[in-house]
């Protein structure tokens, strides 16, 4: 299905995962979910950085919102009236919509999964995080972050880079070099995508490109998950900010994926 331009792939995940770490082909994995949906809406360069993955793959509950309401021929009217039935549907009949639509998949499951996969086949895998001294949070979980990947998964290797644009030239020549099969990227949106595309462009080494966000974060224990029964009932965004609320921005960013997202999709309905 197409949403504000953007086509997303239906995808069943762990069929989509086989094919991406059979190494045989490039792939660019963007995980848009309705937050970036919304931005891409409004900005055109981005969306065409986003066009330019081999895979879009939904990301965000409010998605099977959409495909509830882009499945159907009702008015904009009917739709709003049938908003309570569809988050109905969206908690209590999940098997349903994954089976008639295709599988949410979430960056931190992705992340860990192809995390495993390089532990379980002694691969490398390089990670590129964002230069940025005045964050404190981000500066911490750096200094960590490949002890206790190492710790975690002892059979997979980590090349670490903290990205500044001065040194892409270098950190090209050193991806290049090290036989890297995956490379993660968790800068901010839109400068990872761009990032990812414009090392894709030059280096035909690398097989699996993929956007994570903050997901690193929970492989290494300095951010807790929430409990699978959050995440099951899909209320991780919840847990999120009950246990840090000093993220108090994310109170908007809630908002925006779920009311706004949904007030766009039944306008653009």
């Amino acid at each position: 299905m197409k949403i504000f331009d953007i086509e997303l792939d239906a995808l069943k995940y762990w069929d989509f995962f086989k094919e991406i770490v059979k190494f045989d082909k490039k792939n660019i994995v963007f995980t848009p979910n309705p937050e970036i949906l919304l931005s891409l809406k409004k900005d055109k360069e981005f969306t065409q950085i986003v066009k330019k993955a081999t895979h879009l793959v939904p990301d965000g509950i409010g998605l099977y919102i959409w495909f509830q309401i882009a499945d159907n021929n009702y008015w904009t009217f009917v739709n709003t009236l049938l908003l309570p039935y569809f988050f109905f549907n969206l908690f209590f009949r999940r098997k349903s919509l994954y089976a008639k639509y295709w599988d949410k998949i979430c960056g931190s499951d992705l992340t860990r999964d192809l995390i495993e996969f390089a532990d379980k086949n002694s691969l490398w895998v390089t990670i590129l995080d964002l230069y940025n001294p005045t964050d404190t949070k981000k500066v911490e979980s750096q200094k960590i972050l490949i002890p206790r990947l190492q710790e975690k998964y002892p059979n997979a290797n980590f090349h670490l880079y903290i990205y500044r644009q001065e040194e892409f030239e270098q950190i090209l020549k050193d991806i290049e070099n090290s036989g890297d099969k995956i490379v993660l990227a968790t800068l901010w949106a839109k400068r990872q995508e761009k990032l990812i595309l414009d090392i894709f462009e030059k280096l035909d080494s690398v097989s699996v490109w993929a956007w994570i966000g903050s997901s690193i974060d929970y492989l290494i224990w300095f951010q807790k998950r929430a409990p699978k029964i959050w995440r099951a009932l899909w209320l991780e965004w919840l847990y999120r900010l009950i246990t840090w609320p000093q993220k108090i921005n994310r109170l908007k960013r809630i908002y925006n994926a779920i009311f706004v997202f949904i007030y766009e999709v039944l306008k653009s309905k």
